[in-house]
């Protein structure tokens, strides 16, 4: 592979062009040295409201597949995907740019470790209306900041493969009343019956669903210590399918009880464990403690998330578990307001599965479409494909014209202070 840029540090980037939409909004643009190298650089140099980029055109082929990869260092900005976006405006021949596709490299890590020096890269495919790349080197909104591009690459690359994964659901209920061993028994046979799924979803307190309703400490007797033998059933089945399974799980930690799941790899190993955030109102009096903090989970196939039944009516549960990288996320659940999940899907980008004690199991993706439903005790399965998430809304196509999905960088906001005042408002202080 090679670079199909010009990066001419030797000759002061002269294949490179200054970009901004009017003069109030140009940053300060500059060749300076950096780390004994030329660099491109851009400052905000005090303008708030500082928009404009470093540019370089080369043609390309429509439907190809390139690597756009940017390398540099930055000083007094505290959020890089809002400050720093280098992104492709796919030029087609004349066409205002209001009507091409741009794409921006989102995917930033520390080049070495304890530095402000980043590397940012991603692969995209070309529309197949294009002709051109424009690559811009964009810094926005930042006052008092400044970056130093300083080395940047076009490559041509292969074609992203799929990520085929097929998720497992179930509406089920045990009949009523139902013991610990008839539990265990009757959600083996249903996982049995997904056996041919990567991923098995089983729904919320799937070890106490239809055992005789029970408070307090009598409820405390009836939740699981884990690994209990709800959770060896589980672990024996993950590892005799070769697959995950995850299953929402009444918890017993100590002298405290708590609404959990649980997700075990292919190997029967625990390897994630979620508490709900945000307990049903009945659940407290009855003596469950919520936790406090939403993780994901990589498995050998993606990143999963986890929300448990209430939590889904917070936006703030799955916007979180998108921001942290969850592709697929699980949603055990007693009951659910089926309107709610779509939106979820598309807030966040994401692959949905919900499994449920009385509502439609479900497994929706990115968009909001259904792809499997079942109203009645059943269970369903579907074959997604983790690297095809697209966004509603496309307008001109690419990750910064469609809907945002929970993106970070198409939040296009000067500051976060929105997220500040939801934090302010949330906390109510006494007036």
């Amino acid at each position: 592979m090679y670079n199909l840029l010009t990066w001419d540090p030797e000759v002061n980037f002269d294949s490179w062009y200054q970009w901004t939409p009017m003069p109030s909004l140009s940053p300060l643009f500059s060749v300076e040295k950096k780390s004994k190298k030329n660099c491109l650089s851009l400052s905000g140099n005090g303008n708030h409201h500082a928009f404009g980029a470093w540019c370089q055109y080369v043609e390309i082929q429509a439907g190809g597949t390139y690597q756009l990869e940017v390398r540099f260092q930055y000083q007094n900005i505290s959020d890089l995907s809002l400050h720093i976006t280098p992104h492709i405006v796919w030029r087609r021949e004349e066409t205002v740019e209001d009507n091409c596709s741009e794409d921006t490299v989102y995917d930033f890590r520390s080049f070495e470790k304890g530095t402000r020096q980043v590397v940012a890269k991603n692969t995209f495919t070309a529309p197949n209306d294009c002709d051109g790349a424009e690559i811009r080197l964009l810094m926005r909104y930042a006052t008092q900041g400044q970056v130093w591009f300083d080395n940047v690459s076009l490559m041509v690359s292969d074609p992203l493969p799929s990520r085929m994964v097929t998720v497992g659901a179930m509406r089920y209920r045990p009949y009523h009343p139902a013991s610990q061993s008839d539990h265990i028994r009757l959600y083996a046979e249903k996982v049995d019956q997904l056996a041919h799924c990567d991923i098995i979803l089983l729904p919320e307190f799937a070890n106490t669903a239809s055992a005789p309703q029970k408070r307090g400490q009598s409820l405390w007797e009836l939740a699981e210590k884990i690994p209990g033998p709800f959770c060896k059933m589980l672990s024996h089945k993950a590892s005799t399918h070769n697959s995950y399974i995850c299953s929402g799980l009444l918890e017993q930690d100590g002298n405290y009880i708590f609404n959990s799941a649980i997700l075990y790899n292919r190997q029967g190993e625990l390897i994630g464990k979620q508490r709900k955030v945000h307990p049903y109102w009945p659940e407290g009096p009855q003596g469950i403690s919520p936790g406090d903090q939403f993780d994901v989970f990589t498995t050998d196939f993606g990143v999963v998330g986890i929300m448990i039944c209430y939590d889904s009516w917070w936006p703030e549960s799955a916007r979180v578990l998108g921001l942290k990288g969850a592709e697929l996320i699980l949603f055990p659940n007693a009951g659910y307001e089926e309107r709610i999940l779509p939106a979820r899907a598309i807030d966040n980008n994401v692959f949905l599965v919900a499994s449920t004690l009385n509502s439609p199991a479900t497994i929706i993706n990115s968009v909001g479409e259904t792809l499997a439903t079942s109203s009645v005790n059943n269970v369903l399965s579907a074959t997604i494909d983790l690297n095809n998430r697209p966004k509603c809304h496309p307008n001109a196509g690419g990750n910064l014209n469609s809907g945002p999905g929970g993106a970070r960088w198409a939040r296009n906001a000067r500051s976060n202070r929105l997220y500040e005042q939801i934090l302010e408002i949330v906390r109510e202080p006494l007036v």
